[in-house]
């Protein structure tokens, strides 16, 4: 880098387009050598036309400041020079050198094709987790000034500190991500080959301390696993926390701010917990209703040497909870309280998947983005947590082809790696507290193969989310775009999928692919024959409830709704399962071919051939589903219809939950567990908890209410 010049230019504009008339107004440059600022350049610009008012707003530039002025052309050859075999940067590439070509060409002077680097595209990679990639977004997170926003004198120096702390933040990647950036940033808007083929000549010299190498890449080196807390040697005064009577739980506490409300809440989780009774505590805002839980929650899991779940709706609570309440509990306690997260599989990477994906061709260029984003992040990251992303919209996609499953599991106790999930799970069952959320907690309780760890105890917060977190994990549903996602990636033999990638499988390994072509024409069968249906399904609805200033539309459907006009429904129901089941027969023929291969082929070509038996899968669940929706649903469920009105004419859901997800949670949930504690602020009706207790089926036991 020591070499090279970088020219960051911002400029402001009267608009959009400078083909369209729009004219320079500010133009400003940083030049950076040696990794330091050794120019600066700012001028306003006379653009002989008026400054439209909304710019005069965004900007602070007026036309009285621009009037007496010079135009472009008289700093155009100031400009050039200052250009002239530097790197172009800036923030948002393609408007700044737009403006400034254009405005150069028609000053007489050709600015040659330069190198570019953008620093919206660099930051996106390099700060992966952040939660905005504008110029305001960034200057916060990286803590830098940024005096007067939309000003170019202003934007350029603070774009300027950006890009250095983003090369500064390259150069000390490992050499293996470097490397593998190296390869995908030929498919970058930034021309970062050439730098990054001197950090990795540095590199080379000296390796960067704090990385394991993984296959092609590498990750942060995982924290040494330390033993859990329930067997930490702590005061026998937890005894006598749990235990004494005559005092108030948060006398005991020396280092407590006594809030009446709190205090109150303590006392009845610790009872609830000690007479292995379900309760329901309505917590009236500003209490520190959180508090109130965990401490009698820590005290109970220090005691029974189990761990303590509690559930959440929502996962802005979840972090709340461990980043800013476990600390004030750990401080009133003179022993250690650790506390985990642990949330659905699909929610962590698989290693062994991105190394697959990471080294398939991919022009996409959100794919590439999001490839080079976790490249970065895998150096960072402890949890592997997608939460901690901010994926392009096509990363999403990606993300679900590379989450951890069962396959993962099996993959890495067979190679005995502790993966991102085996990770969290080892470290939540460690723990004195496990935060999860409701959909998790509910999953386990009926899966055979339990995420987590056996307690009695739970406390299960925003309760009032609790039941339709419920129903919503019994019922079922079918969308026009989930089905259109599945399709999308099996694809046709004419575009990049699973179907033309295991078309060139089964060649390689001299089996027939015959049924390939014959599937590629049911599969086109069934996008077209999608389309139909849930258009109709879209007309049905709307023609019976036409509602003009309603965007989403719900239709209950029940024998009544059932007029002449559902035969055709049903119909194209049937049709549209009966060429899915046809799908599938013939993707069992393959596979009755592929399994006699599979003990020799190749870890990708496996990876390849158990995405494609995945896919093929969930057509099938997706086949049963809707047939459930439309030929055996029961009266004790309520089915309906949703659609978009105003979008487009197959946006359409299908739904069914049960009517009464209590007597379900009452023999499933409720009666295995030993005390349930339900918070809220929100949990009674009228002052009565009985409608909340009808609706969970706890009525049989008799739980404690506090409000």
């Amino acid at each position: 880098m020591n070499k090279q010049r970088f020219v960051v230019i911002d400029v402001e504009t009267t608009g959009n387009s400078p083909k369209k008339g729009d004219k320079i107004i500010q133009i400003a440059a940083v030049v950076i050598e040696n990794g330091q600022i050794t120019e600066r350049f700012s001028k306003y610009i006379n653009p002989n036309k008026s400054i439209p008012f909304f710019i005069e707003q965004l900007t602070g530039i007026t036309n009285s400041m621009v009037e007496n002025e010079l135009p472009f052309e008289a700093v155009a050859e100031e400009v050039f020079q200052l250009l002239d075999g530097a790197y172009f940067v800036a923030h948002n590439i393609h408007f700044d050198l737009g403006f400034v070509k254009y405005e150069l060409n028609e000053a007489g002077f050709r600015l040659p094709d330069c190198e570019v680097l953008d620093t919206v595209e660099l930051s996106r990679i390099v700060y992966p987790g952040f939660e905005g990639y504008k110029l305001t977004e960034l200057s916060e997170e990286l803590q830098l000034k940024h005096e007067n926003p939309h000003r170019a004198d202003s934007d350029a120096e603070v774009t300027g500190f950006i890009f250095l702390k983003i090369i500064d933040k390259l150069q000390r990647l490992p050499l293996p991500t470097l490397k593998q950036l190296r390869r995908l940033s030929q498919h970058f808007i930034s021309d970062l080959t050439l730098l990054l083929d001197t950090f990795i000549f540095e590199r080379e010299k000296a390796e960067a301390p704090g990385y394991v190498k993984f296959a092609s890449f590498s990750i942060r080196e995982p924290e040494a696993e330390t033993g859990g807390s329930h067997n930490d040697q702590f005061p026998s005064d937890v005894d006598m926390w749990n235990n004494e009577s005559g005092k108030s739980l948060s006398d005991l506490l020396p280092r407590y701010e006594k809030r009446e409300g709190q205090t109150i809440m303590m006392n009845e989780v610790r009872t609830a917990f000690a007479n292995r009774e379900h309760a329901l505590i309505e917590a009236a805002p500003g209490i520190g209703k959180t508090i109130g839980y965990l401490v009698p929650a820590a005290l109970f899991a220090k005691k029974s040497k189990k761990p303590v779940v509690i559930s959440t709706y929502s996962t802005l609570l979840q972090q709340q909870i461990l980043n800013k309440e476990l600390p004030v509990v750990q401080r009133m306690f003179p022993f250690s309280v650790t506390a985990a997260i642990l949330k659905g599989q699909s929610h962590y990477l698989c290693l062994h998947k991105f190394e697959h994906i990471l080294h398939e061709e991919d022009d996409n260029y959100d794919a590439v983005l999001t490839k080079s984003q976790l490249l970065v992040w895998l150096t960072e990251t402890d949890t592997g947590d997608v939460a901690e992303l901010n994926l392009p919209s096509g990363g999403r996609t990606l993300w679900e082809r590379m989450a951890h499953d069962e396959e993962s599991v099996k993959r890495n106790r067979k190679e005995q790696i502790s993966g991102f999930y085996e990770r969290a799970q080892h470290k939540a069952m460690q723990s004195d507290l496990i935060v999860t959320n409701h959909a998790l907690l509910l999953t386990d309780e009926v899966s055979r193969k339990k995420r987590l760890p056996e307690s009695g105890a739970l406390i299960i917060d925003e309760a009032h989310h609790f039941e339709r977190a419920a129903s919503e994990h019994l019922g079922i549903r079918v969308t026009y775009i989930g089905l259109h996602a599945k399709l999308s990636q099996l694809g046709t033999l004419n575009q990049r999928g699973l179907l033309k990638r295991m078309r060139r499988l089964f060649q390689t390994h001299h089996l027939p692919v015959d049924s390939f072509f014959e599937m590629d024409e049911w599969l086109q069968y069934i996008q077209a024959e999608s389309d139909a249906f849930f258009s109709s399904v879209h007309s049905f609805v709307k023609r019976r409830k036409p509602k003009d200033d309603m965007n989403r539309l719900v239709f209950n459907l029940n024998k009544k709704s059932q007029d002449n006009s559902w035969p055709t429904l049903s119909d194209g129901a049937e049709r549209l399962c009966s060429m899915l089941m046809h799908v599938q027969q013939q993707f069992e023929g393959q596979m009755e071919l592929m399994d006699k291969k599979l003990t020799n082929m190749k870890s990708g070509a496996a990876f390849l051939a158990d995405e494609y038996r995945k896919s093929m899968q969930s057509l099938k669940e997706y086949c049963h589903t809707l047939t459930r929706l439309f030929f055996e649903s029961d009266e004790n469920e309520a089915v309906w219809i949703e659609i978009d009105a105003k979008g487009a004419k197959n946006a359409v859901a299908i739904y069914a939950q049960p009517l009464d997800p209590g007597e379900l949670l009452a023999d499933q949930f409720f009666a295995r567990k030993n005390s349930v504690v339900l918070t809220s602020a929100t949990l009674t009706v009228e002052g009565s908890f009985q409608y909340i207790i009808e609706r969970l089926g706890l009525g049989d036991f008799y739980p404690r209410t506090v409000n």
